[in-house]
């Protein structure tokens, strides 16, 4: 009956070991992490399928500033326990946040990146504003647009952040959810700035209106521009424009006074613009005398 005992105790002392010795391998992997030997800690934790192993790999590898072994790992160990899902986001927001703090944009979008791919609805508050920063500084207007918008809830008075969002917009031609993000924002804002692309976005609307033949919606555009006095360079262009909105149909008292108007803000000067004026108020005396 003894000798039965002992062959039970055996085959448990045989299951425990390899726990035990797991158990070992952790709490020496910490031991040499928090003693200043990561690489120590790292080669115990090579290769291992436990959770806290793999975990505790993640975090040595984001203080040794490995942000891409650090993701391998903590990728692994989504896909080993998605139980860890939960403190592994916290960890990887906490060095995110820590990278963008220091000013290092890559390091941070790319693991905020990980976190969206582990949860795509995760929160990313003001941080949608550096991510749709860095995506607009590599011209992918297309993903700074979601990442504005989501931004815009955090800092909706942020006059560079309306700004961006605008131009991302005028970038994709959308012209018009440009105009409508800037014509907002010079409600709510005191900013030239917005005031002169508003203003340039509005010539260009204009422009593509004449081309379309909605001559109505484009002479509100114009207009817009000259209430707006900016940008400055296209105020004779834009009465020029609406001159020949006027001269299409028909009302040449009205089209006469803008195409004056080119020649009053030309006074002392010759450039094309002035003598294309000077050739329409011709063409309009002309079909006055001759009716």
């Amino acid at each position: 009956m003894l000798k039965k005992y002992k062959i039970y105790l055996f085959f448990i002392l045989l299951l425990l070991i390899p726990s035990c010795r797991k158990e070992s391998n952790y709490v020496k992997a910490f031991e040499y992490y928090h003693s200043l030997r990561p690489t120590r800690a790292l080669i115990l934790l090579e290769n291992s399928n436990i959770a806290k192993e793999i975990y505790l790999q993640g975090e040595i590898y984001l203080n040794l500033n490995d942000p891409r072994r650090a993701l391998k790992s903590f990728d692994r160990l989504i896909n080993t326990d998605p139980r860890w899902k939960a403190k592994t986001l916290k960890k990887l927001l906490q060095a995110g946040n820590k990278a963008a703090e220091k000013g290092k944009d890559f390091t941070a979008v790319t693991i905020y990146l990980k976190i969206l791919e582990f949860e795509p609805d995760f929160d990313m508050e003001e941080k949608n504003i550096l991510m749709g920063n860095w995506f607009f500084d590599s011209r992918d207007y297309e993903q700074s647009i979601d990442y504005y918008i989501k931004g815009m809830k955090y800092k909706s008075l942020d006059s560079d952040l309306r700004l961006k969002l605008a131009q991302c917009y005028i970038n994709t031609d959308d012209l018009v959810s440009a105009y409508d993000v800037l014509k907002e924002a010079t409600k709510e804002l005191s900013s030239w700035r917005l005031r002169y692309w508003l203003g340039k976005t509005s010539f260009k609307l204009a422009e593509k209106r004449i081309k379309e033949g909605n001559y109505d919606s484009a002479e509100l555009y114009l207009k817009e521009l000259i209430t707006l006095g900016m940008p400055k360079v296209l105020i004779d262009d834009t009465y020029f424009l609406l001159g020949d909105i006027k001269l299409s149909q028909e009302e040449y008292t009205v089209a006469a006074g803008y195409y004056n108007k080119v020649l009053e803000l030309n006074k002392f000067a010759k450039p094309k613009i002035r003598r294309e004026a000077e050739e329409a108020l011709e063409i309009i005396k002309n079909m006055e005398d001759n009716p």
